[in-house]
Protein backbone atom coordinates (compact mmCIF):
# COMPACT_ATOMS: atom_id res chain seq x y z
CA UNK A 1 0.00 0.00 0.00
CA UNK A 2 1.63 3.48 -0.98
CA UNK A 3 0.11 6.37 0.54
CA UNK A 4 1.19 9.75 -1.60
CA UNK A 5 0.57 13.07 0.38
CA UNK A 6 -2.29 14.33 -1.15
CA UNK A 7 -3.82 11.01 -0.06
CA UNK A 8 -2.21 11.55 3.13
CA UNK A 9 -3.95 15.14 3.32
CA UNK A 10 -6.98 14.11 2.49
CA UNK A 11 -6.63 11.77 5.38
CA UNK A 12 -5.82 13.97 7.46
CA UNK A 13 -8.41 16.47 6.72
CA UNK A 14 -11.13 14.13 7.47
CA UNK A 15 -9.98 13.91 11.43
CA UNK A 16 -11.81 17.13 13.08
CA UNK A 17 -9.45 19.29 15.05
CA UNK A 18 -8.79 18.31 18.14
CA UNK A 19 -8.62 14.59 17.42
CA UNK A 20 -4.99 14.69 17.03
CA UNK A 21 -4.35 16.01 20.52
CA UNK A 22 -6.69 13.60 21.96
CA UNK A 23 -4.90 10.96 19.97
CA UNK A 24 -1.96 11.68 20.95
CA UNK A 25 -2.69 12.15 25.00
CA UNK A 26 -4.50 8.85 24.66
CA UNK A 27 -1.11 7.12 23.21
CA UNK A 28 1.17 8.78 25.52
CA UNK A 29 -0.87 7.84 28.63
CA UNK A 30 -1.03 4.41 27.19
CA UNK A 31 2.82 4.17 26.90
CA UNK A 32 2.37 5.71 30.54
CA UNK A 33 0.39 3.08 31.59
CA UNK A 34 1.84 0.26 30.34
CA UNK A 35 5.85 1.40 31.63
CA UNK A 36 4.09 1.90 35.36
CA UNK A 37 2.38 -1.61 35.23
CA UNK A 38 5.57 -3.60 33.87
CA UNK A 39 7.29 -2.22 36.86
CA UNK A 40 4.67 -2.76 39.54
CA UNK A 41 4.63 -6.66 37.87
CA UNK A 42 8.20 -6.64 37.61
CA UNK A 43 8.56 -5.20 41.13
CA UNK A 44 5.87 -7.31 43.00
CA UNK A 45 5.64 -10.61 40.67
CA UNK A 46 9.21 -10.98 38.84
CA UNK A 47 11.52 -10.28 41.51
CA UNK A 48 10.04 -12.33 44.39
CA UNK A 49 9.25 -15.06 42.09
CA UNK A 50 13.15 -15.08 40.35
CA UNK A 51 15.49 -13.75 42.50
CA UNK A 52 16.49 -13.90 46.27
CA UNK A 53 16.48 -9.85 46.57
CA UNK A 54 13.63 -9.53 48.93
CA UNK A 55 14.07 -12.53 51.15
CA UNK A 56 18.00 -11.85 51.90
CA UNK A 57 16.85 -9.23 54.41
CA UNK A 58 15.56 -11.58 56.26
CA UNK A 59 18.06 -14.30 56.08
CA UNK A 60 20.42 -14.53 59.50
CA UNK A 61 17.70 -13.61 61.72
CA UNK A 62 16.58 -14.81 64.70
CA UNK A 63 12.93 -16.12 64.94
CA UNK A 64 10.59 -13.65 67.50
CA UNK A 65 8.27 -17.35 68.54
CA UNK A 66 11.73 -19.04 69.21
CA UNK A 67 13.22 -22.36 67.52
CA UNK A 68 11.36 -25.23 66.56
CA UNK A 69 12.01 -28.43 68.49
CA UNK A 70 14.17 -31.04 67.61
CA UNK A 71 17.50 -31.42 65.54
CA UNK A 72 17.88 -30.49 62.19
CA UNK A 73 20.60 -33.28 60.44
CA UNK A 74 22.71 -31.73 57.28
CA UNK A 75 23.60 -34.79 54.84
CA UNK A 76 27.40 -33.17 53.87
CA UNK A 77 29.50 -31.21 55.15
CA UNK A 78 30.90 -28.60 51.88
CA UNK A 79 29.44 -25.48 50.72
CA UNK A 80 25.80 -26.15 50.22
CA UNK A 81 25.72 -28.09 53.28
CA UNK A 82 27.26 -25.54 55.68
CA UNK A 83 24.90 -22.81 54.05
CA UNK A 84 21.80 -25.43 54.81
CA UNK A 85 22.98 -25.72 58.21
CA UNK A 86 23.63 -22.24 58.75
CA UNK A 87 19.68 -21.47 57.84
CA UNK A 88 18.75 -24.15 60.06
CA UNK A 89 20.21 -23.14 63.14
CA UNK A 90 18.22 -20.13 63.14
CA UNK A 91 15.14 -21.91 62.68
CA UNK A 92 15.44 -25.75 65.10
CA UNK A 93 17.40 -25.91 68.61
CA UNK A 94 19.96 -28.08 67.08
CA UNK A 95 21.92 -28.72 63.64
CA UNK A 96 24.17 -31.60 63.15
CA UNK A 97 26.28 -31.50 60.15
CA UNK A 98 27.33 -35.24 59.32
CA UNK A 99 30.51 -35.62 56.46
CA UNK A 100 32.38 -38.44 55.52
CA UNK A 101 35.91 -36.57 55.87
CA UNK A 102 37.54 -35.64 59.07
CA UNK A 103 38.72 -32.74 57.09
CA UNK A 104 35.22 -31.06 57.40
CA UNK A 105 34.67 -31.05 60.85
CA UNK A 106 34.51 -28.59 63.75
CA UNK A 107 38.69 -28.59 63.88
CA UNK A 108 39.03 -27.48 60.03
CA UNK A 109 38.44 -23.93 60.79
CA UNK A 110 41.91 -22.87 59.93
CA UNK A 111 43.83 -22.69 56.38
CA UNK A 112 46.27 -25.76 56.40
CA UNK A 113 49.99 -24.83 56.53
CA UNK A 114 51.62 -27.77 55.80
CA UNK A 115 50.98 -28.98 51.53
CA UNK A 116 51.83 -32.21 50.60
CA UNK A 117 53.00 -32.47 47.01
CA UNK A 118 53.64 -34.95 44.62
CA UNK A 119 54.76 -35.74 41.19
CA UNK A 120 52.27 -36.12 38.33
CA UNK A 121 53.45 -38.45 35.41
CA UNK A 122 54.15 -35.17 33.64
CA UNK A 123 56.81 -34.13 35.48
CA UNK A 124 55.02 -31.39 37.15
CA UNK A 125 54.16 -30.98 40.83
CA UNK A 126 51.01 -30.89 42.11
CA UNK A 127 49.43 -30.33 45.77
CA UNK A 128 47.48 -33.21 47.33
CA UNK A 129 43.72 -31.89 48.16
CA UNK A 130 43.08 -31.57 51.81
CA UNK A 131 39.26 -32.72 50.72
CA UNK A 132 39.20 -35.62 48.49
CA UNK A 133 35.89 -35.47 47.61
CA UNK A 134 35.53 -32.34 46.60
CA UNK A 135 36.28 -32.13 42.64
CA UNK A 136 37.27 -28.56 42.67
CA UNK A 137 38.49 -28.03 45.96
CA UNK A 138 41.85 -26.56 44.35
CA UNK A 139 39.76 -24.52 42.08
CA UNK A 140 39.80 -20.59 42.14
CA UNK A 141 35.76 -18.98 42.56
CA UNK A 142 35.14 -15.35 42.07
CA UNK A 143 31.45 -15.59 44.23
CA UNK A 144 28.94 -13.53 42.35
CA UNK A 145 26.90 -10.39 44.55
CA UNK A 146 24.18 -12.48 45.68
CA UNK A 147 26.37 -15.16 47.86
CA UNK A 148 28.52 -12.23 49.13
CA UNK A 149 25.11 -10.40 50.56
CA UNK A 150 23.74 -13.88 51.50
CA UNK A 151 27.22 -14.39 53.77
CA UNK A 152 26.96 -10.57 55.45
CA UNK A 153 23.84 -11.40 56.32
CA UNK A 154 23.62 -14.73 57.72
CA UNK A 155 27.51 -14.39 59.38
CA UNK A 156 27.40 -10.55 61.35
CA UNK A 157 31.23 -11.12 62.19
CA UNK A 158 32.25 -12.14 58.25
CA UNK A 159 34.90 -9.61 58.16
CA UNK A 160 36.17 -10.44 61.37
CA UNK A 161 37.09 -14.01 59.96
CA UNK A 162 38.09 -12.52 56.98
CA UNK A 163 41.06 -10.26 58.72
CA UNK A 164 41.89 -13.19 60.75
CA UNK A 165 42.09 -15.87 57.52
CA UNK A 166 44.29 -12.79 55.36
CA UNK A 167 41.11 -12.69 52.81
CA UNK A 168 39.41 -9.50 51.85
CA UNK A 169 36.15 -8.20 49.43
CA UNK A 170 36.74 -6.20 46.21
CA UNK A 171 34.65 -4.90 44.08
CA UNK A 172 33.77 -6.91 41.02
CA UNK A 173 35.16 -5.80 37.70
CA UNK A 174 37.24 -7.47 35.43
CA UNK A 175 38.59 -7.44 32.08
CA UNK A 176 36.44 -9.71 30.05
CA UNK A 177 37.37 -10.79 26.83
CA UNK A 178 34.47 -12.49 24.28
CA UNK A 179 36.27 -13.90 21.35
CA UNK A 180 39.03 -11.94 21.84
CA UNK A 181 36.88 -8.36 21.73
CA UNK A 182 36.97 -6.45 25.55
CA UNK A 183 33.43 -6.32 26.75
CA UNK A 184 32.76 -2.73 27.13
CA UNK A 185 36.25 -1.48 28.89
CA UNK A 186 34.43 1.45 30.16
CA UNK A 187 32.80 -0.36 33.17
CA UNK A 188 35.15 -2.81 33.78
CA UNK A 189 37.84 -1.00 36.20
CA UNK A 190 38.81 -1.77 39.56
CA UNK A 191 38.11 1.48 40.55
CA UNK A 192 34.39 1.07 39.61
CA UNK A 193 32.58 2.26 42.50
CA UNK A 194 29.39 1.11 41.16
CA UNK A 195 30.45 -2.56 41.08
CA UNK A 196 28.98 -5.25 43.18
CA UNK A 197 31.38 -6.92 45.79
CA UNK A 198 32.93 -10.35 45.04
CA UNK A 199 35.62 -12.60 47.48
CA UNK A 200 38.40 -13.70 44.76
CA UNK A 201 39.00 -17.23 46.64
CA UNK A 202 39.72 -20.94 46.13
CA UNK A 203 37.24 -23.02 46.96
CA UNK A 204 39.45 -24.64 49.88
CA UNK A 205 39.38 -20.99 51.33
CA UNK A 206 35.80 -20.34 51.54
CA UNK A 207 34.82 -23.78 52.46
CA UNK A 208 37.06 -22.98 55.35
CA UNK A 209 35.88 -19.86 55.60
CA UNK A 210 31.95 -21.02 55.95
CA UNK A 211 32.98 -23.78 58.14
CA UNK A 212 35.16 -21.13 60.35
CA UNK A 213 31.76 -19.13 60.43
CA UNK A 214 29.35 -21.58 61.56
CA UNK A 215 31.43 -22.96 64.09
CA UNK A 216 32.17 -19.13 65.68
CA UNK A 217 28.60 -17.80 65.17
CA UNK A 218 26.78 -20.88 65.27
CA UNK A 219 27.04 -22.68 68.73
CA UNK A 220 23.87 -25.04 68.51
CA UNK A 221 25.84 -26.57 65.34
CA UNK A 222 27.88 -29.63 66.02
CA UNK A 223 29.79 -32.76 63.46
CA UNK A 224 29.61 -35.77 63.29
CA UNK A 225 32.41 -37.48 60.91
CA UNK A 226 30.68 -40.55 59.42
CA UNK A 227 28.67 -41.69 56.10
CA UNK A 228 24.88 -41.74 56.16
CA UNK A 229 23.21 -44.84 55.33
CA UNK A 230 19.95 -43.68 54.71
CA UNK A 231 16.61 -42.23 56.65
CA UNK A 232 13.92 -44.16 58.45
CA UNK A 233 10.13 -43.08 58.45
CA UNK A 234 8.56 -42.02 61.24
CA UNK A 235 6.42 -45.21 62.48
CA UNK A 236 3.29 -43.03 62.88
CA UNK A 237 3.40 -40.36 60.22
CA UNK A 238 3.22 -41.71 56.16
CA UNK A 239 5.05 -38.29 55.01
CA UNK A 240 7.83 -37.22 57.57
CA UNK A 241 11.14 -39.06 58.44
CA UNK A 242 11.80 -39.41 61.98
CA UNK A 243 16.33 -40.60 61.48
CA UNK A 244 19.02 -40.64 59.80
CA UNK A 245 21.17 -43.49 59.71
CA UNK A 246 24.64 -43.13 59.76
CA UNK A 247 27.88 -45.37 59.58
CA UNK A 248 31.59 -44.15 61.76
CA UNK A 249 34.70 -45.50 62.55
CA UNK A 250 33.29 -46.14 66.35
CA UNK A 251 30.09 -48.11 64.84
CA UNK A 252 26.61 -47.41 63.49
CA UNK A 253 24.45 -44.79 64.71
CA UNK A 254 20.90 -43.87 64.59
CA UNK A 255 20.54 -39.80 64.96
CA UNK A 256 16.96 -38.60 65.65
CA UNK A 257 16.13 -36.05 62.92
CA UNK A 258 13.31 -33.17 62.65
CA UNK A 259 14.48 -32.30 59.55
CA UNK A 260 16.87 -33.74 57.46
CA UNK A 261 18.75 -31.40 54.48
CA UNK A 262 20.50 -34.03 51.50
CA UNK A 263 23.94 -32.02 50.88
CA UNK A 264 25.39 -35.22 49.18
CA UNK A 265 26.91 -33.03 45.85
CA UNK A 266 26.78 -34.55 42.77
CA UNK A 267 26.03 -38.04 44.40
CA UNK A 268 22.48 -37.15 45.06
CA UNK A 269 22.01 -39.84 47.63
CA UNK A 270 17.99 -39.12 48.08
CA UNK A 271 17.11 -39.96 44.85
CA UNK A 272 19.16 -42.56 44.04
CA UNK A 273 18.73 -44.74 46.84
CA UNK A 274 17.69 -42.88 50.54
CA UNK A 275 14.35 -41.94 49.97
CA UNK A 276 13.02 -45.54 48.07
CA UNK A 277 14.94 -47.21 50.69
CA UNK A 278 12.71 -45.25 53.40
CA UNK A 279 9.82 -46.22 51.51
CA UNK A 280 9.48 -42.83 49.70
CA UNK A 281 9.46 -44.14 45.34
CA UNK A 282 11.32 -44.98 43.69
CA UNK A 283 10.79 -41.53 42.15
CA UNK A 284 9.80 -41.94 38.41
CA UNK A 285 13.23 -41.84 35.96
CA UNK A 286 11.79 -38.75 34.01
CA UNK A 287 12.59 -36.50 37.23
CA UNK A 288 16.40 -36.58 36.21
CA UNK A 289 18.03 -35.60 33.34
CA UNK A 290 21.55 -35.19 33.00
CA UNK A 291 24.14 -34.43 29.72
CA UNK A 292 27.96 -34.56 28.97
CA UNK A 293 30.13 -31.66 27.72
CA UNK A 294 33.35 -33.62 28.28
CA UNK A 295 35.00 -30.67 29.63
CA UNK A 296 38.33 -30.70 31.12
CA UNK A 297 40.35 -27.67 32.46
CA UNK A 298 43.91 -26.97 34.20
CA UNK A 299 45.11 -24.87 36.85
CA UNK A 300 48.94 -23.41 37.15
CA UNK A 301 49.11 -21.88 40.71
CA UNK A 302 51.74 -19.30 41.67
CA UNK A 303 52.50 -18.17 44.77
CA UNK A 304 53.80 -14.22 43.81
CA UNK A 305 56.02 -12.24 46.70
CA UNK A 306 55.79 -8.82 46.80
CA UNK A 307 58.56 -7.81 44.95
CA UNK A 308 57.35 -9.99 42.03
CA UNK A 309 53.68 -8.48 42.38
CA UNK A 310 55.41 -4.85 41.93
CA UNK A 311 57.18 -5.80 38.97
CA UNK A 312 53.63 -6.79 37.19
CA UNK A 313 51.84 -4.14 38.24
CA UNK A 314 53.22 -1.68 35.74
CA UNK A 315 52.27 -4.31 32.95
CA UNK A 316 49.14 -4.36 33.29
CA UNK A 317 46.21 -1.65 31.92
CA UNK A 318 44.53 -1.06 34.93
CA UNK A 319 47.27 -1.87 37.75
CA UNK A 320 47.01 -4.94 40.11
CA UNK A 321 43.75 -6.01 42.01
CA UNK A 322 42.04 -8.88 43.21
CA UNK A 323 39.94 -10.82 40.97
CA UNK A 324 39.84 -11.84 37.61
CA UNK A 325 42.69 -9.92 35.52
CA UNK A 326 42.20 -11.50 32.20
CA UNK A 327 39.27 -13.94 30.97
CA UNK A 328 39.23 -15.00 27.54
CA UNK A 329 35.98 -16.84 26.57
CA UNK A 330 35.55 -18.98 23.62
CA UNK A 331 32.36 -17.71 21.17
CA UNK A 332 30.58 -21.30 20.43
CA UNK A 333 29.13 -20.68 16.55
CA UNK A 334 32.92 -20.50 15.63
CA UNK A 335 33.90 -24.17 17.06
CA UNK A 336 36.43 -22.52 19.44
CA UNK A 337 36.53 -24.75 22.16
CA UNK A 338 39.36 -23.24 24.20
CA UNK A 339 39.50 -20.47 26.81
CA UNK A 340 41.72 -18.91 29.64
CA UNK A 341 41.31 -16.63 32.48
CA UNK A 342 44.05 -15.43 34.94
CA UNK A 343 43.13 -14.71 38.69
CA UNK A 344 45.13 -12.73 41.34
CA UNK A 345 43.54 -14.37 44.27
CA UNK A 346 43.99 -14.78 48.19
CA UNK A 347 47.35 -14.27 49.77
CA UNK A 348 47.82 -18.17 50.63
CA UNK A 349 47.41 -18.36 46.38
CA UNK A 350 48.36 -16.06 44.35
CA UNK A 351 48.04 -16.16 41.08
CA UNK A 352 45.98 -19.12 38.95
CA UNK A 353 45.75 -19.41 35.24
CA UNK A 354 43.15 -21.46 34.02
CA UNK A 355 42.39 -23.02 30.75
CA UNK A 356 40.39 -25.46 29.34
CA UNK A 357 42.92 -27.01 27.13
CA UNK A 358 45.26 -28.77 29.22
CA UNK A 359 48.48 -27.11 28.98
CA UNK A 360 50.35 -26.93 32.09
CA UNK A 361 53.52 -24.67 31.36
CA UNK A 362 54.11 -21.10 30.92
CA UNK A 363 55.34 -22.49 27.10
CA UNK A 364 51.84 -24.60 26.80
CA UNK A 365 49.84 -21.69 28.02
CA UNK A 366 51.81 -19.16 25.70
CA UNK A 367 51.25 -21.57 22.57
CA UNK A 368 47.39 -22.12 23.79
CA UNK A 369 46.75 -18.27 23.83
CA UNK A 370 48.67 -17.64 20.52
CA UNK A 371 46.48 -20.81 18.89
CA UNK A 372 43.29 -19.59 19.65
CA UNK A 373 40.97 -18.62 16.89
CA UNK A 374 39.46 -15.18 17.70
CA UNK A 375 38.42 -11.77 16.60
CA UNK A 376 41.39 -9.79 18.00
CA UNK A 377 44.73 -11.58 19.18
CA UNK A 378 45.53 -11.33 22.95
CA UNK A 379 46.78 -7.81 24.29
CA UNK A 380 50.85 -8.03 24.86
CA UNK A 381 50.49 -7.04 28.40
CA UNK A 382 49.49 -10.85 29.48
CA UNK A 383 52.47 -12.62 27.09
CA UNK A 384 54.25 -9.94 29.29
CA UNK A 385 53.20 -11.29 32.51
CA UNK A 386 53.53 -14.44 31.54
CA UNK A 387 57.14 -13.98 31.23
CA UNK A 388 57.61 -12.29 34.45
CA UNK A 389 56.21 -15.46 36.16
CA UNK A 390 58.15 -17.68 34.00
CA UNK A 391 61.16 -15.65 35.03
CA UNK A 392 60.76 -15.65 38.51
CA UNK A 393 59.40 -19.18 38.70
CA UNK A 394 61.62 -20.65 41.76
CA UNK A 395 60.59 -18.15 43.90
CA UNK A 396 57.11 -18.59 42.72
CA UNK A 397 57.32 -22.43 43.17
CA UNK A 398 53.80 -22.77 41.04
CA UNK A 399 52.00 -26.48 40.71
CA UNK A 400 49.70 -27.77 38.77
CA UNK A 401 46.15 -29.46 38.44
CA UNK A 402 44.07 -30.95 35.78
CA UNK A 403 40.10 -31.56 36.19
CA UNK A 404 37.92 -33.38 34.13
CA UNK A 405 34.36 -32.91 35.04
CA UNK A 406 31.58 -35.39 35.21
CA UNK A 407 28.19 -35.46 33.92
CA UNK A 408 25.82 -32.77 34.80
CA UNK A 409 22.52 -33.36 36.53
CA UNK A 410 19.21 -31.59 37.45
CA UNK A 411 17.09 -33.72 39.53
CA UNK A 412 13.63 -31.87 39.10
CA UNK A 413 12.09 -32.68 42.66
CA UNK A 414 9.43 -29.86 41.99
CA UNK A 415 7.67 -31.62 39.25
CA UNK A 416 7.17 -34.95 41.57
CA UNK A 417 3.80 -35.24 42.50
CA UNK A 418 2.51 -33.50 46.03
CA UNK A 419 2.71 -35.76 48.22
CA UNK A 420 5.51 -38.11 47.21
CA UNK A 421 8.19 -36.14 48.90
CA UNK A 422 8.99 -36.12 52.89
CA UNK A 423 7.61 -33.40 54.02
CA UNK A 424 10.85 -32.28 56.31
CA UNK A 425 13.26 -33.28 53.66
CA UNK A 426 14.74 -31.16 51.15
CA UNK A 427 17.77 -31.38 48.62
CA UNK A 428 20.28 -28.55 48.11
CA UNK A 429 23.33 -27.50 46.03
CA UNK A 430 24.36 -30.13 43.53
CA UNK A 431 22.31 -33.01 45.26
CA UNK A 432 19.33 -30.94 43.34
CA UNK A 433 21.47 -29.35 39.95
CA UNK A 434 24.92 -29.85 39.30
CA UNK A 435 26.07 -27.47 37.20
CA UNK A 436 28.97 -26.97 34.73
CA UNK A 437 31.40 -25.28 36.85
CA UNK A 438 33.01 -23.34 34.10
CA UNK A 439 30.27 -20.64 34.46
CA UNK A 440 30.74 -20.17 38.34
CA UNK A 441 27.38 -20.07 39.78
CA UNK A 442 27.23 -23.52 42.03
CA UNK A 443 27.89 -21.79 45.34
CA UNK A 444 25.54 -18.83 44.12
CA UNK A 445 22.87 -21.62 43.37
CA UNK A 446 23.55 -23.67 46.93
CA UNK A 447 22.77 -20.11 48.58
CA UNK A 448 19.34 -19.73 46.42
CA UNK A 449 18.38 -22.78 47.50
CA UNK A 450 19.13 -21.80 51.39
CA UNK A 451 17.57 -18.77 50.86
CA UNK A 452 14.50 -20.34 49.40
CA UNK A 453 14.14 -22.73 52.98
CA UNK A 454 14.35 -19.77 55.01
CA UNK A 455 11.73 -18.13 53.28
CA UNK A 456 9.53 -21.09 53.70
CA UNK A 457 10.69 -21.85 57.58
CA UNK A 458 9.97 -18.60 58.62
CA UNK A 459 6.35 -18.31 57.52
CA UNK A 460 5.50 -21.88 59.71
CA UNK A 461 4.87 -20.63 63.31
CA UNK A 462 7.44 -22.77 65.01
CA UNK A 463 4.70 -24.44 67.49
CA UNK A 464 2.79 -25.89 64.31
CA UNK A 465 3.58 -29.03 62.10
CA UNK A 466 5.62 -28.10 58.57
CA UNK A 467 3.01 -28.45 56.04
CA UNK A 468 2.34 -31.96 53.52
CA UNK A 469 3.49 -29.99 50.59
CA UNK A 470 6.37 -27.87 52.28
CA UNK A 471 8.84 -30.20 50.57
CA UNK A 472 7.14 -29.66 47.19
CA UNK A 473 6.78 -25.62 48.32
CA UNK A 474 10.41 -25.46 48.35
CA UNK A 475 11.52 -27.06 45.51
CA UNK A 476 9.09 -25.45 43.17
CA UNK A 477 10.51 -21.69 44.60
CA UNK A 478 13.82 -22.77 44.47
CA UNK A 479 13.22 -24.39 40.73
CA UNK A 480 12.14 -20.79 40.01
CA UNK A 481 15.12 -19.21 40.94
CA UNK A 482 17.34 -21.04 39.63
CA UNK A 483 15.82 -23.03 36.60
CA UNK A 484 17.20 -20.53 34.02
CA UNK A 485 20.88 -20.94 35.21
CA UNK A 486 20.62 -25.17 34.01
CA UNK A 487 18.24 -23.91 30.88
CA UNK A 488 21.19 -21.31 30.04
CA UNK A 489 24.00 -23.23 30.80
CA UNK A 490 22.72 -26.47 28.96
CA UNK A 491 21.87 -24.94 25.77
CA UNK A 492 25.17 -23.01 25.84
CA UNK A 493 27.23 -26.62 26.14
CA UNK A 494 25.11 -27.60 23.24
CA UNK A 495 26.78 -25.18 21.23
CA UNK A 496 30.03 -27.70 21.69
CA UNK A 497 29.48 -30.75 18.88
CA UNK A 498 31.20 -33.13 21.92
CA UNK A 499 28.26 -32.40 23.83
CA UNK A 500 26.40 -35.35 24.79
CA UNK A 501 22.98 -34.30 25.59
CA UNK A 502 20.07 -35.14 27.47
CA UNK A 503 18.34 -38.56 26.70
CA UNK A 504 15.79 -37.78 24.02
CA UNK A 505 17.08 -34.33 23.14
CA UNK A 506 19.68 -33.05 20.01
CA UNK A 507 21.87 -29.91 20.53
CA UNK A 508 19.85 -28.16 18.27
CA UNK A 509 17.46 -27.64 21.18
CA UNK A 510 18.09 -24.48 22.85
CA UNK A 511 19.66 -22.60 19.53
CA UNK A 512 17.27 -19.63 19.89
CA UNK A 513 18.86 -19.46 23.88
CA UNK A 514 22.38 -19.37 22.55
CA UNK A 515 21.87 -17.48 19.75
CA UNK A 516 20.30 -14.53 21.69
CA UNK A 517 22.91 -14.57 24.45
CA UNK A 518 24.97 -14.43 21.79
CA UNK A 519 23.85 -11.05 20.32
CA UNK A 520 23.16 -9.94 24.06
CA UNK A 521 27.19 -10.10 25.03
CA UNK A 522 27.69 -8.69 21.93
CA UNK A 523 25.87 -5.52 22.06
CA UNK A 524 27.02 -5.35 25.74
CA UNK A 525 30.44 -4.48 24.51
CA UNK A 526 29.95 -0.89 23.68
CA UNK A 527 27.20 0.04 25.80
CA UNK A 528 27.76 0.70 29.31
CA UNK A 529 24.15 0.76 30.45
CA UNK A 530 23.13 -2.20 28.90
CA UNK A 531 26.51 -4.11 29.92
CA UNK A 532 25.57 -3.64 33.14
CA UNK A 533 21.79 -4.89 32.87
CA UNK A 534 23.28 -8.00 31.53
CA UNK A 535 25.90 -8.35 34.48
CA UNK A 536 22.69 -7.39 36.81
CA UNK A 537 20.84 -10.42 35.29
CA UNK A 538 24.04 -12.63 34.83
CA UNK A 539 25.44 -12.36 38.55
CA UNK A 540 21.47 -12.88 39.93
CA UNK A 541 20.23 -9.54 40.98
CA UNK A 542 17.55 -9.09 38.81
CA UNK A 543 15.12 -11.03 36.99
CA UNK A 544 16.33 -12.78 33.95
CA UNK A 545 13.05 -11.22 32.16
CA UNK A 546 15.07 -8.36 32.21
CA UNK A 547 16.62 -9.51 29.14
CA UNK A 548 13.42 -8.43 26.79
CA UNK A 549 13.49 -4.83 27.98
CA UNK A 550 12.80 -3.05 25.14
CA UNK A 551 15.96 -1.34 24.74
CA UNK A 552 17.88 -4.85 24.97
CA UNK A 553 15.09 -6.45 22.16
CA UNK A 554 15.96 -3.82 19.87
CA UNK A 555 19.50 -3.76 19.66
CA UNK A 556 20.25 -7.59 20.31
CA UNK A 557 17.18 -7.72 17.03
CA UNK A 558 19.55 -5.39 15.12
CA UNK A 559 22.49 -7.16 16.06
CA UNK A 560 20.78 -10.42 14.85
CA UNK A 561 19.92 -8.55 11.44
CA UNK A 562 22.94 -7.06 10.66
CA UNK A 563 24.99 -10.15 11.69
Amino acid sequence: MIISDRTWTAFTTAIPNGTWVTVATAGLGAVIAVNLLSKVVRRTILIPKMTILDDLPKVGTRRKDGNRKGCAVVCGGSVAGLLAASVCADHFESVLIVDAEASANELAIDLPKDREIRIMPNGLPTRVPWRKRVMQYSAFHLLLPPLVIGIQNMFPRLHEQLDYLGLAMTPLTFSVFYFGSVLCPEVCRPNDTHAPQTLPITREAFEILLRRLVVKSKPNVTFLTGTVDGFNKDEGSAHVLSEVTVRTTAGDRVEPAAFVVDATGPAQASYHKWLANAGFGPLPSSLREEYDPHFSYSQSVWTVPEDVLNKMEPVLPYGLYPGSLYANSPDWSTGEVKGLTIVLLERSQRWGVGTSDLPYSIPEIEACIRSLHQNHPAPEWVYKLLDILSENEEACAPWYTGINTSKFSFVKYHQAERGSLPKNWVAVGDAVMNLNPVYGQGCTKALMDAVALDSLLRRVPSGRELPSDFSNSYFKKAAARTGSMWDGNKANDYGWPSTEPVKGETLAKGTFIRNFGRHVVYVCRKDGRLFRMWQRVVFGLAPSTDFFAPSMMARVAWSWLTG
